[in-house]
C-alpha cells in the first residue's frame, strides 16, 4: 500500500521512456502474474502485433500487474473457458475479462483513489482501491488515453494508447 501511495504521488513529474523490446516483456509480465492466474484457475492469453513500444519499462509493467489482477478478481469460475486477454497492438494495450463487468454508473468513479465498485471484494482479495488510481496516474505519465468498456455480466476491457 505504501508503495503504490509513493508511486502515486512521484509520477506527477516527467518520466523517462525507451524503446522496450515486447517479446521479453511480455513474457516478464506472464512470469510474474502466473502465480495469481493459479490461484484463481484463470489463464492469460497474451496477443502481439507489435515488434516494440516506447515505454517505462517499470511503471507499465505496474500498469499491466494491475489490470490483470484485476481482471484475475473478476473471472468468472464458471466459465474456465474464457481467458483473461492482454493484446498489444500498434501503440494500444488492452486487458480484457469476462468477468462480472462494472455497472455503468460506476465507470465515472473508478479511477478515483479507494474507490471500489464491490466493497465485499477488498476483505476477500485483498484489494485497497488504489490499483485503478496508479492505472490511471501512469498512463497520464506517458501522456496516454485510457478508456473502459465494460458490460455488467459480460466483462470489461480496459484500453491504454500511447502516444
Amino acid at each position: 500500500l505504501v508503495q503504490t501511495l509513493l508511486k502515486l504521488l512521484t509520477l506527477d513529474r516527467e518520466i523517462e521512456t525507451q524503446t522496450v523490446e515486447l517479446s521479453e516483456f511480455l513474457e516478464q509480465i506472464e512470469q510474474g502474474i502466473a502465480p495469481k492466474l493459479s490461484e484463481r484457475g484463470a489463464t492469460l492469453d497474451v496477443q502481439c502485433e507489435a515488434d516494440t513500444l516506447c515505454m517505462n519499462a517499470d511503471l507499465m509493467q505496474s500498469l499491466l500487474f494491475n489490470l490483470i489482477s484485476n481482471a484475475i478478481n473478476s473471472y468468472d469460475l464458471d466459465a474456465p473457458d474464457k481467458p483473461v486477454m492482454l493484446r498489444v497492438f500498434a501503440h494500444t494495450v488492452a486487458v480484457s475479462d469476462h468477468g462480472r463487468g462494472i455497472p455503468k454508473e460506476a465507470l465515472p468513479r473508478i479511477f478515483e483513489p479507494f474507490y471500489m465498485v464491490d466493497k465485499s471484494r477488498s476483505k476477500k482479495l485483498g484489494g485497497s482501491g488504489l490499483g485503478l488510481a496508479l492505472v490511471r496516474a501512469i498512463a497520464d505519465a506517458h501522456h496516454a488515453s485510457i478508456t473502459v468498456e465494460s458490460e455488467p455480466g459480460e466483462g470489461t476491457t480496459v484500453s491504454v494508447v500511447l502516444p
